[in-house]
This record gives C-alpha cells, sequence and structure tokens, in this order.
C-alpha cells in the first residue's frame, strides 16, 4: 500500500524571525509567571488588592510591550529594533532565562543582523 503525501511547500521566512520568537517567548514566559502569582495569591490572599494590582500592572505593560515588538520586529521596522533593544534591557535584570533571552535579543538587533 503507497501512501501519497501531500507536496512540502519551503517554509516562507519572514525577517527577524528569532529576535521575533524572542519577544514572544518572554511574553508567554510573563504570562505565566503573572498567573502563578495570581493563583498564589488569591489562593493565600497575603497582600491587598491595591498593594497586587501594581506590580500586575508592570507585568502586564512588559507583556503588551513585548507583543508590540514581536509583531514590529517581524515588519522590519525600525520602531521594532529600537523597542527590541530598550526590552532586551530589561529582559537582562529576568535572572536566569531572561538574561539569557536578553543577550540573544541584543545580538539579534546589531546592525549585521537586523533584516530590514
Amino acid at each position: 500500500m503507497k501512501h501519497n503525501l501531500p507536496p512540502l511547500y519551503p517554509h516562507q521566512k519572514g525577517r527577524n524571525e528569532t529576535l521575533s520568537l524572542i519577544h514572544g517567548i518572554y511574553a508567554g514566559l510573563l504570562s505565566c509567571a503573572l498567573a502563578v502569582v495570581l493563583y498564589l495569591e488569591f489562593q493565600q490572599s497575603t497582600m491587598e488588592i491595591l498593594a497586587l494590582s501594581i506590580p500586575c500592572l508592570g507585568v502586564g505593560t512588559l507583556i503588551l510591550l513585548n507583543i508590540v515588538a514581536c509583531l514590529k520586529v517581524k515588519k522590519g521596522a525600525n520602531e521594532g529594533l529600537i523597542m527590541s533593544r530598550v526590552l532586551a534591557l530589561f529582559m537582562l535584570l529576568s535572572f536566569p532565562i531572561g538574561t539569557v533571552l536578553g543577550a540573544l535579543a541584543l545580538w539579534k538587533s546589531l546592525k549585521s543582523q537586523w533584516q530590514v
């Protein structure tokens, strides 16, 4: 019995795929961390809602900025390059995984690696 496989089409590589993926991964990690913190906090109820909402708002802003950077980097926009470099500096502070992702993001946002 012979199986007919569908034809394979070459994957169209977009611009700055790796850098875009780094921002997407970091946004996902922040989202998971925020969900865990909120779950544990609502289980134990150790903080007031106002004291909890300020850090959550900051992390939520970082998540949204990483998503926007992910989309702009894919387009090859100059705004995406600047956003990526600024957010990569914030990633460096998230030891150990964020540090590795931040270093990769800084490397991929060099002029020699950037694809317009």
